[in-house]
């Protein structure tokens, strides 16, 4: 349980279809999500049409291969495939900090 304030953190529960940001939203964290995401391209492109210029897109998600933690290989969404997915759909890399999680990427990106 979180204890004390924070006034610019909200926690945001999206649906598949709509992750239903709001319209002044920096920074939007994605942990563990987008390989439970079945129109991923659809889903990223609406995440990039909610946010504003400049705000940041934080995607953390298992590493391929076989990891001692984790799901199953067959739902991960290769590294390549999530930076493809983003660039489609208007997303810049600012930064790879995979290094600092042993099994996920953390791949940072903008909306320029």
């Amino acid at each position: 349980m979180l204890t004390g304030e924070w006034p610019n953190v909200r926690a945001q529960v999206g649906k598949p279809n709509d992750p239903g940001l709001p319209a002044d939203a920096d920074l939007v964290f994605v942990c563990d999500v987008l390989l439970h995401v079945r129109q991923k391209a659809e889903w990223l492109k609406t995440i990039h049409s909610q946010m504003q210029r400049g705000a940041k897109l934080i995607l953390i998600d298992f590493q391929e291969g076989e990891l001692p933690e984790g799901p199953p290989e067959e739902i991960k969404v290769p590294k390549r495939e999530v930076l493809r997915l983003c660039r489609e759909a208007g997303f810049a890399l600012k930064n790879d900090h995979s290094e600092l999680l042993p099994y996920q990427e953390f791949l940072v990106f903008e909306k320029p």
